[in-house]
């Protein structure tokens, strides 16, 4: 991110630059057309300017603004200065307002929910007792807010990015690579306890329990980073 902005900077640099030395050489050809006007010509030119242009103009300004050419020149590198200096900026600064509307605080509250609901399915399993329901899978992805919203771990994602930009976490990159991991879990457990409510066609069949035990591997692989998490940014749970 932040070697694209600075890209992006140069950029901008490097079109003002070209659009100087283009509006440069045209006025020098101008310059150079008008040399031979007679020197009275000049005078009034400049009386003319002293006249249009308020006293508290300084004259390099009053040129600016009295040449087109000049005064679009002088608003490019205006403009790039004023990129240049909101762009290039320490990577990664704290920032506190978050994603989505999301406060840190309650992120954080979200997040300590979350690892609760997850301890509690897995204390709670019941592959045989789900497996034997048509839609039994269903209870596994409400618990991990994939079906409904009444779960802490529905947006989820959205929680962990504000928590990524907030005074809560000190690793930045780690943290994205751990939390990014802990998506990916997610999104496996679904499909797979999903996976265990399919009873499609005929001949043999993946029986649902097989694809519930795959999903609660995932939901131990979520716990383990949970607290990988946790142990990382101790201030997510304190």
């Amino acid at each position: 991110m932040m070697a694209s902005r600075v890209m992006n900077v140069f950029w901008l640099l490097h079109v003002s630059i070209i659009l100087l030395c283009c509006f440069r050489c045209n006025e020098v050809m101008s310059l150079q057309s008008q040399s031979s006007s007679s020197s009275s010509s000049s005078s009034s030119i400049r009386k003319m300017v002293n006249t249009a242009i308020p006293p508290s103009v300084s004259l390099d300004e009053s040129e600016i603004l009295l040449s087109p050419r000049r005064r679009f020149v002088f608003q490019v590198s205006k403009m790039a200065t004023a990129v240049a200096t909101a762009t290039i900026l320490p990577p990664h600064q704290k920032c506190y307002a978050t994603a989505g509307g999301i406060t840190a605080e309650s992120a954080r509250q979200q997040w300590r929910e979350s690892v609760a609901v997850l301890d509690e399915l897995l204390q709670n399993w019941k592959t045989d007792e789900w497996a034997a329901e048509v839609g039994g899978g269903d209870r596994i992805r409400t618990k991990l807010g994939t079906l409904g919203t009444s779960s802490s771990l529905y947006q989820i994602e959205k929680a962990l990015k504000a928590l990524r930009d907030s005074e809560f976490v000190a690793d930045f990159v780690e943290f994205q690579e751990t939390t990014d991991e802990f998506m990916g879990a997610l999104f496996r457990a679904d499909s797979l306890a999903s996976s265990s409510n399919n009873k499609t066609g005929s001949g043999k069949q993946t029986p649902p329990a097989v694809f519930l035990e795959q999903s609660k591997m995932e939901v131990v692989e979520m716990q383990r980073l949970a607290k990988k998490l946790n142990a990382m940014e101790p201030l997510l749970m304190h």
